[in-house]
């Protein structure tokens, strides 16, 4: 039996806010590896996750300081469990919000591993239109995804992209009854 190859994506703010509303602390990274390895037999050859570093409240040493602490405990609790981390700088715009560039840096880093390790499967969590492009171009050449995101966050765009979709809330739900059905 061949095993299927997969890498996974995450999409690290959509999949931490989908948690929290499914009542998650965080993202339960361990137990969604292990659930998308014990299904079908695959083989995850590499798992990437973003990480937001958000703007320090203000330029002081000690603000700057608590942010850069923040992201090395985060990233380091991420490889610990075998994720490869993309640190996604967030940056202060006029209006006095802030923006991210996380979908770029995911598309990027996820198709430049795609192309080099050609997986059977891509597994995104993520359920933003703005990764439609990427998925589209995956399939043109031979790499299927399936986008694992609440039904209700799921962009038409990526619907239509991808190769398959599971709800997010029934892999919540599969991990606290705990584990594959």
């Amino acid at each position: 039996m061949n095993t299927i190859k997969k890498i996974i994506a995450i999409d690290g703010q959509n999949a931490e806010h989908a948690a929290r509303l499914a009542g998650f602390p965080y993202f339960p990274l361990q137990e969604f590896m292990q659930l998308v390895m014990a299904e079908g037999g695959a083989d995850v050859i590499e798992t990437l996750y973003t990480v937001q570093k958000r703007v320090p409240e203000n330029d002081s040493a000690e603000a700057v300081a608590t942010v850069s602490a923040q992201i090395d405990g985060k990233r380091f609790a991420l490889e610990m469990i075998g994720a490869k981390t993309i640190v996604c700088p967030a940056k202060r715009v006029q209006d006095g919000s802030y923006k991210q560039s996380d979908d770029q840096l995911l598309q990027i880093k996820t198709l430049s591993i795609c192309m080099r390790l050609k997986p059977d499967f891509l597994t995104l969590v993520s359920g933003d239109d703005d990764h439609a492009p990427l998925v589209w171009e995956l399939r043109e050449h031979g790499i299927r995804t399936e986008v694992i995101a609440p039904d209700e966050m799921l962009g038409s765009q990526l619907r239509r992209a991808c190769y398959s979709k599971v709800d997010l809330n029934k892999v919540f739900a599969k991990i606290k009854q705990g584990g594959a059905a």
